[in-house]
């Protein structure tokens, strides 16, 4: 029940930033991410749509900044190429006239990369 809830609102808050929303964040994004580009592309709605359940009515965001807060460990390779890892970042967002600290947990594996954020960690930053 629970996940769909959060599935429904994901739709609700997607659908709202897609269509009323202006976007400034160009990929590659700034600062020290070791996240690939086409990760970085897949992680950028989810995390607008976090930061959106942090400001009301706000219709401007980009990425103004990534650091990595846990580097990149429990790494196996295969063939020279990483093929599973973690590590975490926070991403800074600008919403409006507010900046907010998105913390993601990243995960490698088999099957490809994926993410995780949860909307109570993030941080306005006045």
């Amino acid at each position: 029940m629970k996940k769909y809830i959060l599935s429904i609102l994901s739709i609700i808050f997607f659908t709202g930033i897609c269509f009323a929303s202006e976007y400034n964040t160009r990929v590659p994004l700034p600062g020290n991410t070791v996240a690939n580009t086409k990760l970085q592309y897949d992680t950028l709605m989810p995390v607008y749509m976090a930061v959106a359940t942090k400001i009301k009515s706000c219709d401007r965001m980009s990425v103004v900044n990534t650091k990595v807060t846990k580097e990149p460990y429990d790494l196996k390779y295969q063939y020279g190429q990483t093929v599973a890892g973690k590590w975490e970042e926070i991403w800074s967002v600008k919403a409006c006239q507010q900046q907010f600290e998105v913390p993601i947990k990243f995960i490698l594996d088999s099957t490809g990369a994926s993410y995780m954020i949860s909307p109570e960690n993030i941080k306005a930053k006045y």
